[in-house]
């Protein structure tokens, strides 16, 4: 049932294999990505998260991750095809992610309401963060016109992007440990979401093609 991969397999089995059997583990915990022999993007270089100082040890392994699962994607055909059911599994994916991290987002911004250790300017942008979130769920997650693997391998892209950067945004602005911990915690929770929801796209994605060729 899996499908034979390209030039990229090398690269691309090495990020998916560090995140297969345990989930990758959330702050205070080992980072499968970090402790393997050789770090995802030493061989790919500069990401996003470092060209943007993000502070989190483990964004830019994580962000290589999601780089080659969804390059995986155009194994399955012309990636920019509407014609294929695929564009929908993508879909579906991307709107659970979605579902779940406004629902994470806003039980952690309530949380924090009760901590009297946790600063105001903080839980004023968690609850910032909360607030745009739901507005954007309100416009229907900015989908694209045309559902296919490529646009929503854009928008995971956009997605996680926006996760690290605002949660960076919150973690900087942390006035104790504790706090900064809790920033990076549930930051890297909801990445794992995506990075569980991408594998788990792959694997209908695989499991479509394969169905196909017997009907």
């Amino acid at each position: 049932m899996v499908q034979r991969l390209g030039g990229a397999s090398v690269l691309l089995f090495t990020v998916v294999a560090l995140s297969t059997g345990n989930p990758l583990q959330s702050a205070g915990h080992a980072n499968p990505v970090e402790s393997s022999k050789a770090s995802a993007t030493s061989l790919v270089g500069d990401t996003m998260s470092s060209t943007n100082n993000v502070p989190f040890g483990w964004s830019s392994d994580y962000e290589v991750a999601i780089v080659y699962i969804t390059s995986a994607w155009t194994e399955f055909g012309d990636a920019r095809s509407s014609a294929a059911p695929l564009g929908i599994i993508a879909e579906n994916g991307f709107l659970s992610y979605c579902v779940r991290f406004k629902t994470k987002l806003a039980a952690w911004a309530k949380s924090l309401q009760d901590k009297p250790d946790v600063s105001e300017i903080v839980k004023k942008a968690v609850t910032s963060w909360y607030r745009a979130i739901d507005t954007l769920s309100r416009d229907n997650w900015h989908l694209p016109s045309v559902r296919t693997l490529e646009s929503f391998r854009k928008q995971f892209m956009t997605a996680y992007k926006h996760l690290v950067l605002n949660g960076a945004e919150i973690y900087e602005k942390s006035n104790t440990e504790n706090m900064k911990r809790d920033a990076d915690g549930f930051t890297r929770d909801i990445a794992n979401i995506m990075i569980g929801t991408l594998k788990d796209i792959l694997v209908k994605s695989q499991w479509a093609i394969y169905s196909s060729c017997y009907v």
